[in-house]
């Protein structure tokens, strides 16, 4: 399959699971939601390795290559959520869309892919996409949490843990075991941080009564778009790009945030929007475009 229908892939169940997931929001809790997601897609990413590899990644030699999957999905999310419940969505967004840069930054120094002025300008351009894409939610915002715009700075900087670790295990690994591997590791690592917080703090039980069943259908959908398809399409892609390259069509996902909830409730982009949404699409072109060095 083409890197960049690849690309475009997981940046599109990124970006619609956003907007199916605001959707859940309405009628689940956040912490239950995050829950049912991850167990959704681990359960069906261990169907799909049993039907293709008749093989189960849950020995102990699989688990440990797992290990990425403490910083995602386990901790860049909760963290991220929790950020996103004390600051504002613009700019838990801006905040998230420095994944770009900091992933361009750290892969040149951990993993030694080139730092060139045309990844730092395509960069920057990206940036400045998601800027306009989220400038209408800026400028109605009527307060910030510093601690808030903390929360989701450390969880995009988990991210990017993930991103290096997972660019050198994927050279070697089976992109559907480790994605298999990583997503069991991340389930575990979330369902004992709540369930620790739920000690000291109710609001953090998982609670499934009452949840029509619609928003069943919708919590195990999204679970599988935003986790198992959007992760092992990433790998995937990590296995045959640099880091710093593929990191460019994350940016992608507000674009497609953005046209899904035109599609699913009816949001109206203005034309910052869209301009933004072009600035992002065409440095996410250029990058990939761009010879791996």
């Amino acid at each position: 399959m083409n890197n960049t229908v690849i690309a475009l892939g997981y940046a599109f169940c990124w970006g619609v699971g956003v907007t199916l997931t605001k959707i859940a929001l309405s009628e689940i809790a956040a912490t239950t939601l995050l829950m049912i997601q991850l167990l959704s897609s681990v359960l069906f990413l261990t169907v799909v390795c049993q039907l293709k590899d008749r093989q189960l990644p849950f020995s102990w030699y699989y688990l440990k290559q797992g290990f990425a999957g403490v910083f995602e999905p386990a901790l860049a999310y909760m963290f991220g959520t929790f950020g996103i419940k004390m600051t504002t969505v613009s700019n838990s967004t801006l905040i998230a869309s420095t994944e770009v840069i900091l992933t361009i930054l750290l892969a040149a120094v951990f993993l030694r892919e080139k730092l060139t002025r045309t990844k730092l300008l395509l960069a920057s351009i990206s940036f400045m996409g998601v800027f306009l894409l989220v400038l209408e939610d800026t400028q109605s915002a009527n307060h910030s949490s510093l601690i808030g715009d903390s929360l989701v700075l450390l969880g995009t900087v988990f991210a990017v843990f993930y991103v290096l670790l997972s660019k050198k295990q994927i050279e070697t690994a089976n992109p559907l075991q480790l994605t298999t591997s990583q997503q069991t590791i991340g389930l575990i690592t979330t369902a004992l941080c709540f369930s620790l917080l739920s000690i000291f703090n109710s609001s953090y039980e998982i609670n499934t009564t009452d949840i029509p069943f619609q928003f069943w259908l919708l919590a195990i959908g999204s679970g599988i778009m935003q986790y198992a398809l959007a992760f092992l399409l990433y790998l995937i892609a990590l296995r045959n790009t640099p880091a710093s390259h593929a990191a460019f069509y994350l940016a992608l996902i507000p674009v497609f945030g953005i046209v899904s909830a035109i599609a699913l409730i009816g949001e109206q982009p203005n034309i910052a929007q869209w301009i933004g949404g072009g600035l992002v699409m065409m440095s996410s072109y250029y990058a990939y475009s761009l010879k791996p060095t």
